[in-house]
């Protein structure tokens, strides 16, 4: 039985709290409601009235939303992401009390913390230290801060848990009283506080690619409500923060003194500008923040939309664990499955708690599939499509950054999960654009081309002119000696000026090393990949007319198929030569030539971008017709299309393009199509590329096409790749010996690059160095 190894990440799920910034009530709830859950401090308060409401979902990824209060515009907002579905059977957080039962967290709880860490070294050390409650009027003018920065719980009666008496009872946690109108105690920072108990035992996972977690103070109001969903945004990112209210300041000046110190030698070690504790605020009050934080150097940030857009703040991605486990692979060959135990799980599993739930995501070593995929790319729009063909439940899955999340129950012990079919997910995406999307025959071609080579990689010998010579010299119904075989292979190429020596070290299956490789090996491999059949040519002598018959249906006294005689084939059959003809996919003739070039495409395509072996899916052409007839897209087709990961983004790149053969020629319709396709694609989840393949030298109209694809000076999307670049192992081996440049091909982004390099940017010195 195949296996792999499965990575699991243990995280908690996490929940987006819309609600309107000055709804203060709401925001108590969603505060003391994540204080009651194990990771809780980090799920997100999205503001529905701010316009940085939707960065933040991207931002934080929640895995669903929740709604708090009447206002149309929440429930607007949470209609908008109709892929963030709760996941919960119940869709409630907590099951309430009833018939004399205590109520039940559907989450993932401190009280799984308590009896998951209570006998270890850091739990002790926790305790060691005192935990301390500080306490607050409810008409404290500071007290929805203090609820942020101190946490507290749900009343016992809206949940059905006590947890402020379960908290005391295991910490012999004692009461800190901050007086009204007096000073906060500064001795509070010496102990932890119900705050630090939903963040214990977890950690930024080693991928985390958190940015701009720098601690100090938040300066604001504390009756402002977007101040307060700040100061929580901000915290739940991962950033260690005190609030300092510009009006109560007085009350927290020992406190934060104490703080800021502290900080200094914490931050003694990082790079100078990290080393300073940072002052927080919004924008439009930063000078008054300036005013009333004094004292050494600090760092003021001035916050304003732009800091939620990915590209500044990266908040960390918080885990319980990981663990590795061995799967089995299983299913039907159109629906692989893989199976694998939960073992070393680092939260209580007891059945007591089966009703709690977190997520475990999921990558894969091994098990890959041409056809299908267990860790499709990050497009959340797709979840519940991912769900429904990978795990049945249409809420249970998340997809994620290089992972997928799985929703399972705290004494869960093992998960089976479906793969999904790469082309059905190529075909969602394209539904995304506004397309629906069907392989073409010529991609169904394609796929089988590729599946008899043995997978992408197996179609090196298509690099080889000679080759793409061979079957374009005979059709399915001429047959070929195998002189002239080797002959057309070992030929130098007319138009390019190729010679198979430029291939001598090609390895298109296993040899002995330091041995070059010959024309009749190469023959020999295209033979045995079943894409010529082996074969006689003989003679009737009842019609006198000539038929090629398969060696596995040869008789020594066969019927001819022409005339239904039976003659003695003898003489031709010692004398004779085998004879070959193309067969299998290469046997249908139409759509096979073009089926070449985009293999080969492919093949180079799976060989130098990093991304592709891991996480990368390609296939073949698409049939691309317009869902609406209204909506001015065009019906077209996509000679290919590759997905995979962008770096450094939570977009997915996509590269669609157009394939050419040795004679063809890219048009204007060829390029507009492509681009409104791509333009079609949604900007906010896709990075979209177009690539120009062709196995000859790109004309100067062809150029020009593809330059006016780029539309602004510092766009590059384009990447056009010729025979120079298909045919070595090494995208750039020849471009670069040829123009005496460095190109790199290891990420789409690189191949974008070097175009722009190649063909555009002698043109744009040309335009800038011209007189005015």
């Amino acid at each position: 039985m195949e296996t792999a190894r499965v990575d699991v990440v243990y995280r908690p799920l996490r929940i987006g709290f819309a609600l309107i910034s000055d709804d203060h009530a709401s925001f108590r709830k969603a505060v003391k409601l994540c204080n009651a859950f194990w990771g809780g401090s980090y799920n997100p308060i999205l503001p529905v009235d701010r316009p940085e409401a939707a960065a933040l979902v991207e931002l934080f990824l929640p895995d669903f939303l929740v709604p708090f209060g009447d206002d149309p515009a929440i429930s607007a907002f949470v209609a908008r992401f109709p892929h963030l579905k709760n996941p919960l059977f119940s869709e409630e957080l907590f099951v309430p009390a009833s018939h004399g039962r205590d109520g039940e967290a559907n989450l993932l709880d401190i009280q799984n913390l308590i009896v998951r860490l209570r006998d270890t070294p850091d739990w002790k050390r926790f305790l060691d230290d005192g935990v301390r409650v500080p306490r607050w009027a409810p008409n404290d003018p500071l007290a929805d801060a203090f609820l942020a920065q101190f946490g507290d719980y749900p009343e016992p009666e809206e949940i059905g848990i006590d947890y402020g008496q379960i908290v005391s009872e295991v910490t012999g946690a004692l009461n800190i009283d901050i007086p009204l109108g007096g000073s906060v105690p500064s001795e509070i920072l010496n102990h932890p506080r119900i705050a630090h108990l939903t963040k214990f035992g977890l950690a930024p996972h080693y991928t985390s690619e958190a940015n701009w977690i720098r601690p100090g103070l938040y300066v604001g109001n504390a009756s402002n409500g977007a101040d307060l969903v700040n100061f929580w945004n901000l915290r739940a990112c991962g950033i260690s923060l005190l609030f300092q209210d510009l009006v109560h300041g007085h009350r927290t000046v020992d406190l934060h003194s104490q703080y800021v110190d502290r900080l200094r030698v914490q931050l003694a070690s990082q790079n100078e500008h990290d080393r300073q504790p940072s002052i927080w605020s919004r924008q439009e009050v930063r000078e008054e923040a300036r005013e009333a934080v004094k004292g050494g150097a600090l760092s003021f940030i001035g916050m304003g939309t732009e800091i939620w857009n990915g590209l500044n703040i990266r908040p960390q991605q918080m885990c319980f664990g990981e663990e590795s486990s061995l799967g089995f692979l299983g299913g039907k060959p159109t629906v692989p499955r893989i199976t694998f135990a939960l073992k070393d799980k680092p939260f209580s599993s007891d059945v007591w708690f089966h009703q709690q739930h977190l997520v475990a995501s999921i990558s894969l070593i091994g098990g890959r599939s041409d056809n299908h995929t267990f860790v499709p790319p990050f497009i959340p729009e797709l979840n519940e499509a991912a769900s429904r063909a990978m795990n049945y439940e249409h809420r249970s899955l998340r997809l994620e950054r290089d992972r997928v999340g799985l929703v399972i129950s705290a004494a869960d012990h093992d998960v089976d999960l479906g793969a999904l079919s790469k082309s059905t997910l190529i075909e969602h995406i394209f539904d995304l654009g506004g397309f629906s999307a069907k392989p073409s025959s010529s991609g169904l071609i394609t796929r089988q081309l590729i599946t008899r080579m043995g997978g992408a990689d197996g179609a090196r010998a298509f690099k080889i002119p000679g080759v793409r010579k061979l079957l374009k010299t005979f059709g399915p119904n001429a047959s070929f000696r195998r002189n002239e075989a080797l002959r057309l292979i070992g030929k130098t190429d007319s138009e390019t000026g190729a010679t198979f020596s430029d291939h001598r070290n090609l390895y298109i299956e296993p040899r002995n090393y330091g041995t070059d490789l010959t024309a009749g090996m190469v023959f020999s491999h295209l033979v045995e990949k079943g894409l010529f059949r082996i074969g006689v040519d003989l003679k009737c002598p009842a019609c006198a007319l000539t038929s090629w018959m398969a060696l596995d249906a040869l008789h020594q006294q066969p019927t001819c198929p022409l005339c239904g005689n039976v003659f003695d084939a003898t003489r031709q059959l010692v004398e004779g030569d085998y004879a070959y003809r193309r067969s299998g996919v290469l046997g249908l003739e139409k759509n096979t030539q073009g089926a070449i070039p985009v293999v080969l495409l492919l093949q180079q395509l799976a060989v130098n971008l990093m991304d592709l072996p891991s996480n990368g899916i390609f296939s073949a052409s698409y049939d691309l017709v317009p869902k609406d007839p209204q909506s001015g897209l065009p019906t077209c087709e996509t000679d290919f299309c590759v997905v995979t990961s962008a770096r450094r983004s939570n977009k997915t790149s996509i590269i669609i393009g157009e394939c050419k053969d040795a004679g063809g020629t890219i048009d204007q319709k060829d390029v507009d199509n492509l681009r409104r396709v791509a333009e079609a694609l949604p900007a906010n989840r896709f990075d979209a590329y177009i690539l120009l393949a062709k196995l000859a030298p790109f004309t100067d109209d062809e150029i020009s096409l593809a330059r006016a694809l780029n539309t602004t000076s510092w766009m590059r999307r384009v990447i056009m790749l010729s025979a120079r670049e298909l045919e070595p192992y090494h995208l750039f081996d020849r471009t670069n010996a040829e123009l005496d440049l460095e190109l790199r091909g290891s990420s789409i982004e690189d191949l974008a690059k070097a175009t722009h390099d190649i063909y555009f940017a002698s043109a744009e010195h040309q335009v800038s160095a011209a007189p005015a």
